[in-house]
């Protein structure tokens, strides 16, 4: 099931990733009255699994300490669109889309 679909915008590159306001939340590990949570994400076809922080501020979802690292490490770009799943096995899954096709 998709989690969300976004295009990169420089400021997702550089500081922390907000997630979409149509983020489907329910599928995210429940939050339990912590601001934080890590979520162990795939990402790409090699199969790279990297913890990714997610925090909820002032009634938004973003991902932050470990995102910065792996849109570096993988070039993203902004312009380019990124999707997150979650897997039939409840592990999740990230795509990337080249925005310059």
């Amino acid at each position: 099931m998709e989690v969300f679909n976004k295009k990169l915008m420089s400021v997702d590159l550089e500081r922390q990733l907000v997630l979409p306001n149509n983020t489907k939340t329910e599928v995210l590990p429940p939050f339990n009255g912590s601001r934080d949570i890590v979520i162990p994400i795939t990402i790409g076809h090699d199969g790279v699994e990297v913890d990714v922080h997610c925090s909820c501020r002032a009634g938004r979802i973003a991902f932050t300490r470990g995102w910065v690292e792996i849109a570096r490490k993988l070039n993203f770009n902004a312009g380019d669109f990124v999707a997150l799943r979650r897997e039939d096995n409840g592990r999740y899954k990230m795509t990337v889309r080249s925005g310059s096709a």
